[in-house]
């Protein structure tokens, strides 16, 4: 089958193989063959790792992780009270926090129509149904598979080449760690530190401060810097190029790719209009994160002033950057620690926060995802092993 070119707004064009199951990746390079197809030898230090046993070494050590969290999060729990608090939870509360998720996964989607418009108009109808089934991956599966699988997705079901569709995903975090950063920041300067905790507590509090601030300014810089590679493709050449001769020629060729893929990526925040509108809706998606955090502690009994959300919400953050199944774990513990840690709220409240807040934002989407995928014929890890290429062999396809 012929490949097709896929040009973005002046960069290099890029060949795509579309449903060639032996080549590269849709939208992505080919890199070359490896050692074995130019018929060199592979040494003992190349031997393959069966891909098989790699990815069952992985599902055990995210799994395993997410198990030991768990067992750190609930070991130093009373049961009986974290039931009793469970089971006097306020139900308005937690509608409104239901209501906030319904609302929220279509505002995302809709946010990734924006970042893709400059490859191809995609339906938030599309957009939509990949969201659903890639965050439900990422709590299904380990090790981040949702974050290969929502470009998949919609790649399967709308024809979209897949390296942009994944460096729309890439940007799109870039812009969620900088709002997150900016409401924290906005916390810590508006004087809703909690007061009389201990020194040790007031210090970790201070460095969290500091290490914001820092990882903000970095985080703009280098959003500024690659906005304005985005925005002159000559000029991101002039720095692609040597960086290319000066990387070791073994990964030179695949990470050069990928930051041209970023920074095409970054091609719909070219003008203002671009920055004021993904600015608007990431700032509206993340408040409404902090409020649903807000509800659901008011709902346990925990009165806490409404900007202390963005500081339980950037250790929430920090937990599901640990590479367990949806987080598991790792946000639970992370919720728990900053009620109890830093404002004194009782354990077995603060837990129960942690336990709603999360089953509300993630059971929802992952049901949804699972219909949709149980209806496709196809499997969760069948799609994220498969990668963007067309129905595999038993015919099975996410197309509509």
């Amino acid at each position: 089958m012929g490949a097709k070119t896929l040009s973005i707004r002046g960069f290099p064009p890029v060949r795509a193989f579309p449903g060639r199951p032996d080549g590269p990746a849709k939208g992505l390079p080919s890199l070359g063959p490896g050692p074995a197809a130019s018929g060199r030898p592979l040494s003992k230090y190349h031997a393959p790792v069966p891909k098989a046993a790699s990815n069952a070494l992985r599902a055990a050590l995210s799994l395993g992780l997410a198990a030991l969290l768990l067992w750190l999060f609930f070991r130093s729990l009373d049961l009986a009270e974290l039931g009793r608090a469970l089971s006097g939870a306020r139900p308005a509360g937690l509608a409104v926090a239901l209501a906030i998720t319904v609302v929220n996964v279509p505002l995302r989607a809709w946010r990734w129509i924006r970042l893709l418009r400059h490859v191809e108009r995609v339906s938030l109808r599309e957009s939509f149904v990949a969201t659903t089934i890639g965050f439900a991956a990422s709590v299904l599966l380990p090790a981040r598979a949702g974050e290969i699988v929502r470009p998949a997705v919609l790649s399967r079901r709308t024809g979209l080449p897949f390296a942009p569709a994944l460096a729309s995903i890439a940007v799109e975090r870039l812009i969620d760690l900088v709002t997150v950063i900016l409401l924290f920041v906005a916390y810590a300067a508006g004087g809703w530190a909690p007061a009389g905790i201990s020194p040790e507590a007031q210090a970790r509090m201070e460095l969290l401060r500091r290490a914001a601030l820092v990882v903000g300014a970095v985080a703009l810089a280098v959003f500024a810097g690659l906005g304005l590679l985005a925005a002159r493709p000559a000029l991101a050449e002039r720095f692609l190029a040597p960086l290319e001769r000066r990387l070791p020629k073994r990964f030179a060729a695949r990470i050069v790719s990928l930051l041209r893929s970023f920074l095409g990526g970054l091609a719909a925040i070219r003008t203002g209009r671009d920055v004021a509108v993904l600015a608007a809706s990431s700032l509206v998606m993340w408040l409404l994160n902090a409020l649903q955090f807000h509800v659901v502690a008011g709902a346990f009994g925990i009165q806490l002033a409404f900007p202390i959300s963005f500081f339980v919400m950037t250790w929430a953050v920090l937990g599901l950057a640990i590479p367990t199944p949806g987080g598991v774990g790792g946000y639970h513990a992370a919720v728990a620690y900053a009620l109890t840690g830093f404002y004194a709220v009782a354990a077995a409240p603060a837990a129960a926060t942690a336990l709603a807040t999360h089953a509300i934002a993630f059971v929802p989407i992952t049901v949804a995802g699972a219909f949709l995928v149980a209806g496709s014929g196809l499997t969760f890890r069948r799609l994220a092993t498969s990668g963007p290429s067309g129905p595999d062999s038993s015919g099975s396809s996410l197309r509509p």
